[in-house]
């Protein structure tokens, strides 16, 4: 088995922070013409990762979007019925791998999208869904249970968010049959507001589903107007992340001139410790001398897929 050795060990605690991770996950009822007043709602400590129910975009179109500081992690778009569609941003300094889930999306009965995040001492899989209210309940559960089986497999901490058009305000059938297939991969609803109010209904039909007990978190909306669905966030808190984007290594520059150099500063030590015979002594003298003369920093560009980067003010 490698070992890691001691200056990899230090360059992590080094690196490591406790920090924050957000979520969001709104239905904006079409997402055109409203990104600009959007991403001007989002709080202060805004969200690492964006998930949004119904876009209506087609796959020709979200490529397209220009969505500020976010890049598009995952996405589905229909191609049969209008409206319609998932997709998750993510801020552009996280690196990400995208799940593939195009076997099970059925336009109104199933659409959703996921990815996988890496953390230092973890990682996340976020899985945004949205179900037609005439979707198929039968082929949704069916095909989230399917998924969640896969996912499970590899990754621990999930978060499950999206617009279910099942109401938490309500004990019924659907919220049973749902929160019996969840409660199986120890997930749990934590939204408990209303996030669809109108003149005639106030309902909780979107929410976030987590499995996560290891971390503290707090669950709040965010109600911009944008659309007749609130946003809900979730933050957890005592992430430890890696914080920079860069990496350096240690090498050796060997050459004629470093060579010289080496030799030239030997001849102005005194040995005479050595010829005591302090083997320490004399480690220690070349050793420093070797440091200082060929040992060079050399900075890399981290490329690493499964590296998630969280900067904090």
């Amino acid at each position: 088995m490698g070992c890691i050795s001691f200056w990899s060990v230090l360059l992590i605690l080094i690196w490591a922070k406790t920090s924050t991770f957000t979520v969001l996950h709104q239905n904006m009822r079409g997402i055109t013409n409203k990104i600009e007043e959007f991403l001007i709602s989002l709080p202060s400590n805004a969200p690492q990762v964006i998930c949004l129910t119904e876009h209506h975009l087609r796959t020709e179109e979200i490529g397209n979007v220009n969505f500020g500081q976010y890049t598009l992690g995952s996405a589905f778009c229909r191609q049969t019925f209008k409206q319609g569609g998932v997709c998750i941003y993510i801020t552009k300094n996280i690196c990400f791998n995208a799940i593939n889930l195009d076997l099970h999306n059925k336009e109104k009965d199933l659409e959703i999208c996921a990815l996988k995040l890496g953390l230092l001492t973890s990682s996340f899989t976020v899985i945004c869904i949205y179900r037609s209210p005439t979707g198929d309940l039968t082929y949704f559960l069916n095909h989230l249970e399917s998924i969640l089986n896969k996912i499970c497999k590899t990754s621990s901490n999930i978060i499950l968010c999206g617009d279910f058009n099942i109401n938490y305000l309500d004990d019924n059938s659907r919220k049973f049959t749902l929160d019996s297939l969840l409660a199986s991969f120890g997930l749990f609803s934590t939204v408990k507001f209303p996030t669809r109010i109108s003149h005639q209904s106030c309902t909780l039909i979107d929410n976030i589903f987590i499995n996560i007990y290891n971390h503290d978190f707090s669950v709040y909306p965010l109600i911009n107007g944008l659309s007749d669905h609130d946003g809900q966030i979730i933050t957890f808190s005592n992430i430890v992340s890696t914080v920079p984007r860069h990496t350096y290594t240690i090498t050796r520059k060997i050459n004629s001139h470093t060579i010289m150099n080496f030799t030239f500063l030997l001849s102005y030590e005194n040995w005479d410790d050595v010829f005591l015979e302090n083997m320490l002594i004399y480690f220690l003298i070349t050793s420093s001398i070797l440091t200082s003369e060929f040992s060079m920093p050399v900075f890399q560009t981290s490329k690493q897929k499964m590296l998630l980067i969280l900067n904090h003010d």
